[in-house]
């Protein structure tokens, strides 16, 4: 009796992750990552402007956006809490915003990168403010620390806004990155901006 053979059966694609909201601002949303960020995810990766102030590798490809998601939606299961979220406005994706212990698991960085379109426009101190009081509020993290290149020029008044204070030199991928601290029982809220006499 002749058989007849059973096509294979194609390969199952990979359901797309929830994308769950961690929370809103006044003007953003932020939300976990899923694989139909790829494509923003690469449009921010390839922004020139962007790549300047990355002390990172970017993420500009399929590949690369793909396991960032991956990652991400890892640290969501294993750490409740952290993560890196996607963030848009009411135009749509801004770029995204995160709270991941990289390097060492007892230390927390609160990080974000975002398109240009977005610069100039407070989101990152109104979001990294959202994002300060999830971690001391909700998760009771005892300090956060943010990174940044030392030719930014935006960022260490931005931590200082959020009460981060200088906390020396230190290097994050083979890259010369100066370090912001900031313990719980010091986070007030954002502060007034200190304007210099001229």
């Amino acid at each position: 009796m002749a058989t007849t053979p059973v096509p294979p059966t194609p390969p199952k694609t990979p359901a797309d992750y929830p994308g769950e909201e961690l929370l809103r601002t006044r003007r953003l949303r932020l939300r976990g990552l899923r694989y139909a960020d790829i494509f923003d995810l690469q449009r921010l990766g390839r922004d020139a402007r962007v790549l300047q102030a990355l002390l990172d590798a970017p993420v500009d490809d399929v590949a690369g956006a793909v396991a960032l998601i991956d990652t991400a939606n890892r640290v969501y299961r294993e750490r409740p809490g952290l993560g890196v979220w996607r963030a848009d406005d009411e135009g749509g994706f801004v770029g995204f915003f995160s709270l991941m212990a990289e390097l060492d698991p007892n230390e927390v960085e609160i990080g974000t990168r975002l398109l240009p379109r977005a610069w100039g426009r407070g989101y990152a101190l109104e979001a990294g403010a959202a994002l300060c009081e999830h971690a001391f509020g909700a998760l009771r993290l005892p300090a956060l620390i943010g990174l940044c290149d030392p030719r930014n020029r935006s960022v260490p008044p931005l931590l200082m806004r959020l009460g981060f204070v200088a906390d020396g030199e230190t290097e994050q991928f083979g890259n010369a990155a100066l370090r912001f601290r900031l313990r719980r029982e010091d986070w007030q809220g954002i502060k007034r901006r200190v304007h210099s006499a001229s």
